[in-house]
């Protein structure tokens, strides 16, 4: 019977349906959504298990992508022919299906579907597509092309594509070919299924299987072995958990096909490596800069007993035949002193070795010996491979030795069985260096500091972290925290500051609609990628003003910067765009052949700084370039002679790479690199703080793509995403929020290590930063910050029990030294004070309630901090233990403590409205208030807050008072704002992505008003203000008053961006202007 295709198409249109919505009504978060797939599963359930399905061929057309071993060769622009052959489409109709070529018109599936809507296909009942069809198809065109796996091109087929793929576009509709389409092009962007969770409602044991056996065939393949195959496919919790115990007595890896690999978090310093290994003993692996390879080795085959498999998971044995030699003599095969009879799997990595030189040569070197399906690629500038340079492989891990699953075993114990299988050849084969360190002693900090440093000056990769005494993947043990069995990496470009750093020009930019599903935030989005060029001709460009000449040295996409400057780039691109055939602007040499052709060439370039782990040779390149560049920011107030010119880079890059030439050099390097650390470290110094449960990890080594935040812990994602570039100050700057619900007041925050995945959200330069830990920051345009906040010597403790930041809640007066937040007093209601700040320059009262003060804006025309303009309100029980006073305060007793009626009636006063112009002058223009409450969720009920401020608003309406509040919002957020050290006179403060930080960070609630066409003598009742998640109360039960509530209670993190009006502030832009 079959699983028919169109139903799989009804759950991606349900996904991308629902991606549209939360796009256009949330904060834009890329969180798979998991009930449609639940829905679905529940809804087809009875066909997915039944006999007659393919379940091979249903994971196969849900993750096109996870089939590596097929490859068909049909890029988007081949593709489109091929469709317009098979549809029989006239010159007309083919205009239209190529509109993907354009902006603005979707992707090639986009426009498949409205080309066959003009004339949809009729489809016999019984003639529909089931997905083993397609499944076949795909598998026949994959036969065809030689870059597939060797088991899909041993079924090669004489059939060509076009009869092939005819079949299935003539029996699908217009929206079933749209999908087809992408799932031929191996990506169904924007829709991402949550893979975890769609694998285990096929099978409650298929996401641990798929570790085991990372192959779909494998893993349904021990499904269907005894005992598993008597086991329901989705139990009860309870059971699941027992029949997970009794599956792992069964569950081994299988000789042939790929193991799969444990997830590892990256660490953003020395300290917070430390604070995620908590105290246990660790092994201190050097992590290699070389190609990954699995060697499964099975005696009983006599022809071919050595099997490679490459990160991906592709069989590449063909293409790594030179290092086969090297592994029988490392293992010993058909000799007496082999330490194993039948199988055996191990991990290593792939290197290429000077014998002349004795060292290990760059990672660039291996393209000269490893083709890919018999060709070289990106060779066509190097030389020839010399005879002193050979393949070595250097072995990391085992995973199978015979019958011994080596999986289940602690790390030592793989590594003492490594050592015994593994024989050591000098520039052939050898074991990675490995140190062992107790975290749990004194000193283990400073000796990893030291040990990365030696690291650093070696010029090693990095470091990659395994507790010894944990299994390779976590599914071996019961009861422990997701930190168990994860591995971490530790790099100097994953560390803010310690990364290599270069000044370029972006010269213009290119469109590519395969991108545009993944960029669907960006408005108007006319580039995809963007071209990097440096100049050649410099020294003559300054000194006489000759054309510029640039060469094109690479081009970066959306991996390589976070949206908000994609964004940018493309906004003010728009006034410098000139078409390649009528630009003389200055002239332009690509570096490679590999390069693509620019569609727009910028009349005035964009200088851009920008990050990379590291200089190489890219393919079929003569020069260096940085290794998987991304932008830190872009500066639009400096002129292109700013940029590094090509003779400055390849002198950067040589420097870099250089080792140090004595040991007298290397000290001297060494002492650098200690002090840079200590200067990073104390940077990033952060309060731990839970986040976002949906943020994740990653799993892989490649570089490319991915917006800094903090998570706990988290499952598996690919880096190749756009969430894992970026290994930067941000992620020390802004995180995202805890999961909460409607009610928040009672969460507890949990005591975890701060776990950092990358948002490719740019880095902020440490003395620009406004908060040093877990807010803001991230707009990185502006060319000058304002003096960020007091120093730590003129802080007053950290204890809870003395006092809170103040420079979050006041600005500095006019007497008070740059960059210096007065002093603020707060008290409980009992007047009782617990603290008093050391620094203090004038008496000012925060108490229960701040009013505003006001400054002269800095020049003429430019924004003023909202925090320095509208009211600001602590509760009366959150704070009392937190009571701020000066140094100099001699009578405490005598402050006047304001309420929340007084903060009410300073938020609707005159005074307030004209300070508000200087930072919201549209919202002031509309009449609109705004105030801040902070509250303590873990005291102070957040229900009984708004309660509060809603009887003090109704008592100030009763008042006769409303003419002057016609409409206003009041945002609550929580007290651990006041842990972050603020200059609440920042300029990006101003910024509505400033305040989508925080608010994901801190924001619980908003209470708006709207008074206007309002009756007289208005009163606030359980009728008149209501949740605006909830549907209206009848009629029958409203207040005689009013026709609808006149206060509204909101949820959304997306409330409190109103605080900001501008996206950016040099020049400043106005959000209504875009």
């Amino acid at each position: 019977m079959g699983f028919t295709y169109a139903l799989l198409c009804d759950l991606l249109e349900n996904l991308e349906n629902g991606r549209r919505s939360s796009v256009s009504t949330a904060a834009r978060k890329a969180i798979p959504d998991i009930q449609p797939v639940a829905q679905w599963f529940a809804r087809h359930e009875r066909v997915i298990q039944d006999s007659g399905t393919d379940r091979v061929a249903l994971l196969s057309c849900m993750f096109p992508e996870k089939r590596t071993d097929r490859v068909y060769w049909l890029g988007a622009n081949l593709l489109s022919k091929v469709i317009g052959r098979c549809l029989g489409l006239g010159s007309s109709r083919l205009k239209e299906l190529n509109l993907w070529q354009t902006a603005g018109n979707g992707d090639l599936g986009k426009c498949v579907e409205n080309v066959m809507r003009q004339a949809e296909n009729y489809v016999q009942h019984g003639q529909e597509l089931s997905v083993e069809e397609v499944d076949r198809a795909m598998e026949t065109i994959a036969s065809r092309c030689r870059f597939s796996g060797p088991q899909v091109r041993r079924n090669r087929s004489a059939i060509d594509c076009d009869s092939v793929l005819s079949s299935l576009y003539r029996r699908s509709s217009s929206r079933d070919a749209k999908w087809l389409t992408r799932m031929i092009l191996k990506s169904y962007a924007p829709v991402v299924f949550p893979e975890q969770y769609t694998l285990k409602k096929f099978h409650f044991l298929l996401p641990h299987l798929f570790l085991l056996q990372n192959s779909f065939d494998g893993a349904l393949a021990m499904l269907a072995s005894e005992p598993i195959n008597h086991f329901p496919p989705n139990p009860d919790p309870k059971s699941a958990k027992g029949l997970s115990s009794i599956a792992m007595q069964h569950l081994r890896p299988r000789v042939g096909i790929k193991v799969g690999r444990p997830d590892y978090y990256k660490a953003r310093s020395i300290k917070h490596c430390h604070q995620m290994v908590n105290g246990r003993r660790m092994s201190i692996e050097r992590k290699y800069d070389g190609e990954y390879c699995q060697i499964h080795v099975d005696m009983s085959n006599k022809c071919a007993p050595i099997q490679i498999f490459s990160k991906s998971g592709k069989d590449s044995t063909a293409d790594r035949d030179k290092v086969l030699p090297v592994i029988e003599d490392a293992l010993g095969l058909g000799r007496p002193e082999c330490n194993f009879t039948g199988r055996c799997i191990l991990e290593g990595e792939l290197l290429v070795w000077n014998d002349e030189d004795g060292e290990i040569m760059d990672f660039n070197r291996l393209r000269r010996l490893l083709p890919r399906s018999g060709v070289l690629l990106g060779v066509e500038h190097d030389s020839p491979p010399q005879p002193f340079e050979r393949l070595m492989i250097m072995f990391f891990d085992i995973l199978l030795l015979d019958n011994d699953v080596c999986l289940s075993k602690p790390h030592r114990e793989r590594r003492l069985l490594l050592q015994k299988v593994v024989r050591r050849i000098p520039g052939r084969s050898d074991l990675a260096h490995q140190e062992v360190l107790d975290f749990s002693r004194e000193g283990s900090y400073h000796r990893l500091e030291r040990s990365f440093e030696k690291a650093i000056t070696q010029r090693w990769e990095g470091y990659v972290l395994k507790a010894s005494d944990e299994p390779y993947f976590p599914i071996y043990s019961t009861g422990v925290d997701q930190m168990f069995g994860r591995w971490i990496k530790l790099k100097k470009d994953y560390i803010p500051g310690l990364g290599d750093t270069v000044d370029f020009a972006i010269i213009g930019g290119t469109y590519n609609s395969r991108d545009v599903q993944n960029l669907s935030q960006i408005r108007k989005l006319k580039w995809t990628h963007f071209f990097v060029g440096c100049l050649m001709n410099k020294e003559e460009f300054h000194e006489d003003g000759s054309l510029p000449h640039f060469r094109v040295i690479d081009v970066i996409g959306r991996h390589s910067m976070s949206w908000q400057n994609m964004q940018l780039l493309n906004q003010f691109g728009e006034f410098y765009e000139c078409s390649p055939d009528e630009f003389e602007g200055f002239a332009v040499e690509y570096g490679h052949s590999g390069l693509p052709k620019a569609t727009t060439w910028f009349k005035h370039p964009f200088v851009v700084e920008m990050l990379g782990s590291g200089f190489e040779k890219p393919p079929s390149g003569r020069y260096f370039t940085l290794r998987f560049p991304r932008i830190l920011k872009v500066h639009l107030d400096r002129p292109m002679e700013d940029t590094a010119s090509f003779r400055e880079l390849q002198i950067l890059a040589e420097e870099a790479r250089a080792l140090p030439l004595d040991e007298v050099e290397e000290l001297r390097d060494r002492t650098e690199w200690s002090k840079r650390l200590n200067i990073e470290c104390q940077l990033t110094q952060s309060n731990e703080m839970a986040s976002d449960p949906e943020a994740t990890c990653s799993d892989t080594d490649s570089e490319p793509g991915s917006p800094v935040t903090q998570i706990p812990f988290a499952p598996t994602a690919s880096e190749d995403s756009y969430m894992e570039a970026r290994p930067l100050m941000d992620c020390y700057i802004r995180g995202i929020s805890w999961e909460r619900t409607t009610d928040q007041s009672n969460e507890k925050q949990t005591s975890v290590p701060s776990i950092y995945t990358d948002m490719v959200e740019p880095p902020v330069e440490p003395e620009n930063t406004i908060c040093n830990q877990s807010v803001l920051a991230n707009n990185i345009n502006l060319a000058s910050h304002q003096a960020s906040s007091q120093s730590d010597e003129k802080k007053a403790s950290q204890n809870p029990e003395q006092c809170l930041p103040t420079n979050l809640l006041q600005p500095p007066s006019q007497s008070t030294a740059p960059g210096l937040s007065a002093p603020l007093h707060s008290t409980s209601t009992s007047g009782q004070s617990t603290c008093i700040s050391q620094n203090s320059q004038q008496r000012q009262t925060l108490g229960s309630g701040v009013k505003p003060s006001f400054r002269s804006l800095k020049r003429k025309g430019s924004p003023q901090s909202p925090l320095t303009t509208i009211p600001l309100w602590t509760t009366e029980t959150s704070f009392g233990s937190f009571a701020a006073l000066e140094s100099d305060q001699k009578h405490p007793q005598d402050l006047k403590l304001n309420t929340l009626q007084d903060f009410v009636q300073q938020l609707c006063s005159n005074q307030t409205a004209f300070a508000l112009q200087q930072s919201n002058p549209y919202a002031a223009s509309q009449g609109m208030k705004f105030g801040i409450i902070i509250f303590n969720p873990g005291v102070t009920a957040l229900g009984e807050e708004m309660r509060r401020l809603v009887a003090a608003l109704s008592k100030f309406a009763q008042n006769g008072m409303r003419s002057a509040a016609s409409v206003g919002k009041v945002f609550f957020l929580a007290s651990s704002i006041l842990a972050q050290d603020l200059s609440p006179e920042d300029g990006r403060f101003c910024l509505r992505e400033t305040w989508e930080a925080i608010g994901s960070d801190h924001y619980y609630g908003c209470v708006g008003w709207d008074l206007r066409g309002r009756f007289d003598n208005l009163v606030a009742t359980k009728a008149n203000y209501l949740p605006v998640s909830k549907p209206t109360i009848p009629d029958g039960q409203q207040s005689e008053l009013r026709t609808e509530p006149w206060i509204k209670i909101s949820f959304e993190d997306s409330e409190i961006a109103t605080l900001g009006e501008y996206i950016s502030m040099e020049p400043p832009i106005h959000a209504r202007d875009i």
